[in-house]
């Protein structure tokens, strides 16, 4: 008799128990995956690509929000240790309607593919885009999202600024090393500076340097060259610059490890009661084994193989489930709602699977008990269909932004992390019980009554 075949047989006995444990697993690690692919892409901003570890950014010292004088590019530009400099200012615009929020700004066009030359932009829409004062350049993915078309006009309404730019789009660009980053849009300086009446003023500085080993003394150098100004300035790298703005939201990373372990130990707790009861009701089962020559190890190998094939099929639907459900959401969601339909759509029969499950029983026979059930699996599927569809518009909605979490996605890593959690759930909850089961008499075993 192959162990393989009884614990396939042993799990596959209670219909509703097994699926139901599946379930709640496959929800528990699909919420895992999920809050860890948030932790990597929080920690994917202290990271950066060999061009952009290059990049500094230079401010006012007393308020990001506050302007540094044009001229200060000049300066910067004359230093030792400077490539390249381009002024970039916020703009804070919307485009239509106030929920069509993403990334804009208003930028010196001098050198800007210098400066930033981890995107990519076809040589002939870079001069077009440089050659035009109204002329804007825009990432793919946020032209994807709104359906624009290289030449069409869009108008943005200033937010910070009382000032409505008219643009017409003239580049698209790439940013192969994150495409993140594709989410945002870049119109003239000059532009902007004319219509507010010629304040010479931008918002922070982008520096180019020239190695690596040049950056420690060159940021201190900008910083004493305008010591003691009326518009001082702090000068940081562009991952220090990134991670102030993680470190405005507190201590996230500690407070989703702990979300993390909750979970973790909820699924335990569910895990080792489901497992403890199985084992509990095939006591006297365990005696007949051991009458017809299974020893002690070859009992204990079969009820925690039974756990641990259970935790691992909800493992492998939820960490795969998660995997699969952002990287589709994050293909379809500018492209219409009736991806949103479909994604629902197999989410309510998994509800509805599910519900019909736990029903299972004396509620499958036949007259009102099984109209019951029928009323409630249908009740179920509509409500996973209403989540499903609402979790798919607001994973999209997030995706969608220029902020912090757009475009996370599960990691290989995070998928075997998600198998790695949900087999030990499985061998930590059935060790003990089939540990006592295991090492029982025979005939223990057979009096015992649970």
């Amino acid at each position: 008799m192959k162990l393989a075949r009884l614990i396939w047989k042993n799990a596959t006995r209670n219909a509703r128990r097994t699926v139901l444990t599946v379930l709640s697993i496959t929800v528990s690690i699909f919420l895992v995956s999920s809050l860890r692919a948030i932790l990597d892409k929080l920690e994917s901003l202290g990271q950066g690509s060999d061009t952009s570890n290059l990049r500094l950014v230079v401010h006012r010292s007393t308020s990001m929000t506050e302007a540094l004088p044009i001229k200060y590019l000049e300066t910067v530009q004359s230093m030792p240790g400077v490539k390249f400099v381009v002024g970039v200012s916020w703009f804070g615009g919307v485009y239509k309607d106030p929920q069509n929020f993403f990334a804009n700004f208003a930028t010196t066009i001098d050198h800007f593919e210098d400066v930033y030359d981890d995107y990519r932009i076809p040589p002939d829409q870079l001069a077009a885009w440089k050659g035009e004062r109204s002329a804007v350049l825009v990432g793919r993915k946020l032209m994807e999202q709104y359906g624009w078309r290289v030449g069409q006009r869009i108008t943005l309404t200033g937010t910070i600024y009382p000032f409505d730019p008219e643009l017409i789009i003239r580049g698209v660009y790439t940013a192969p090393s994150d495409e993140s980053q594709e989410r945002a849009l870049f119109f003239h300086w000059e532009y902007l500076d004319e219509a507010l009446g010629r304040p010479g003023q931008v918002g922070s500085l982008a520096v180019k340097a020239v190695s690596a080993e040049t950056v420690p003394k060159l940021m201190d150098a900008i910083d004493r060259t305008f010591h003691n100004t009326d518009a001082e300035t702090k000068t940081e790298t562009e991952k220090a610059f990134n991670l102030s703005f993680v470190s405005m939201l507190g201590n996230v990373k500690a407070l989703l490890n702990a979300i993390s372990l909750a979970v973790v130990f909820t699924i335990l707790l569910v895990a080792g009661n489901t497992m403890a009861m199985s084992i509990r009701e095939r006591t006297g089962e365990v005696a007949v084994l051991k009458t017809l020559g299974f020893r002690p190890h070859a009992v204990l190998l079969l009820l925690v193989g039974e756990a641990v094939m259970i935790a691992l099929v909800g493992g492998i639907v939820g960490a795969l489930g998660a995997k699969t459900t952002y990287a589709f959401i994050q293909i379809t969601s500018t492209k219409g709602r009736v991806f949103g339909l479909i994604y629902a759509l197999g989410v309510g029969l998994l509800g509805g699977y599910g519900t019909w499950m736990l029903f299972a029983g004396s509620f499958a026979l036949h007259g009102w008990r099984k109209m019951v059930r029928l009323v409630v699996t249908l009740l179920g599927a509509l409500a996973a269909l209403g989540a499903g569809f609402g979790f798919y518009v607001a994973v999209g909605f997030v995706m969608n932004q220029s902020g912090l979490l757009a475009d996370f996605r599960v990691t290989y890593t995070t998928l075997g992390l998600g198998l790695a959690i949900a087999a030990g759930v499985g061998i930590a909850s059935a060790t003990l019980p089939a540990l006592r089961a295991s090492r029982m008499s025979i005939a223990e075993a057979l009096r015992y009554t649970g």
